[in-house]
């Protein structure tokens, strides 16, 4: 691994930014070492939905037992603490970097992958439409609440409940990597990135990677969904536009920084 950085290496997945890939071709460059599993860390549909906010506690403690067997995430973080060694990965999950940076006791460095962001909320709505129309009806009751945005609404309407819950849904990827749209992103690189790239050139991201680890690194394809090709209409790009508004910047200084 890097003989650069002696610390911890945390996977921030972006959802609908190539991050299942991401995972598996991390699984297998750090076959070598110890990966810690952290559960989701950021509960947006609990700030819509009190029962949201009981499925996102449901999920967490399932997902802690099963590879802690504990239900106290404190305690998770702190076996990490102890347990994992400079070159271990951090990862499972959508962990966001700032809560996983306050717990863990131990210098971090982010990997992520990030999504042109108007095609990113296109493919999101595409994904999460399909998939709660493929539930049967009783089980619709107990999907989340983009699901069942996605299911119920058009495109359009969609848009309109994010605008409504901007400060919940938006900027999304910002708030995984933890960039407040006020530090300078160089610095912000410099001080908390180990790689990051853009899913439109993912084959420069894993050779990057690969070169940084130095070791080979690849992104599987099985996950690649090719038939996603909804377009985003001028009006639909403009409200997107201003819902991740900083996600946009973000995306464009990676994919322009290398």
């Amino acid at each position: 691994m890097s003989a650069e950085f002696q610390g911890l290496y945390l996977c921030v997945r972006v959802p609908k930014s190539g991050s299942a890939s991401l995972m598996r071709g991390l699984e297998q460059a750090f076959g070598r070492e110890h990966i810690f599993y952290l559960p989701n860390t950021i509960d947006l549909d609990g700030q819509v939905s009190r029962l949201q906010r009981l499925r996102f506690w449901r999920a967490r403690f399932q997902n802690l037992f099963r590879h802690y067997r504990t239900l106290s995430m404190r305690a998770a973080f702190e076996r990490i603490t102890r347990d994992a060694a400079p070159g271990d990965l951090v990862m499972g999950g959508h962990v966001d970097f700032l809560t996983a940076q306050a717990a863990i006791g131990q210098p971090l460095k982010i990997i992520t992958l990030l999504r042109e962001p108007v095609a990113r909320a296109r493919s999101e709505y595409d994904y999460l439409r399909r998939n709660y129309l493929r539930k049967p009806r009783l089980n619709r009751f107990d999907a989340s609440v983009l699901h069942k945005a996605a299911g119920r609404y058009d495109f359009d309407s969609f848009l309109d409940f994010l605008s409504a819950h901007q400060h919940v849904y938006g900027d999304i990827a910002c708030r995984y990597v933890g960039w407040d749209g006020v530090e300078d992103l160089s610095a912000f690189f410099t001080r908390h990135i180990f790689h990051c790239g853009v899913l439109e050139r993912s084959d420069e991201f894993a050779r990057g990677l690969g070169e940084k680890l130095g070791r080979p690194f690849s992104l599987p394809h099985e996950n690649r969904d090719t038939t996603e090709r909804s377009s985003v209409i001028g009006a639909q790009r403009a409200k997107l536009e201003r819902i991740y508004a900083r996600d946009i910047l973000l995306h464009e200084w990676a994919g322009t920084h290398r």
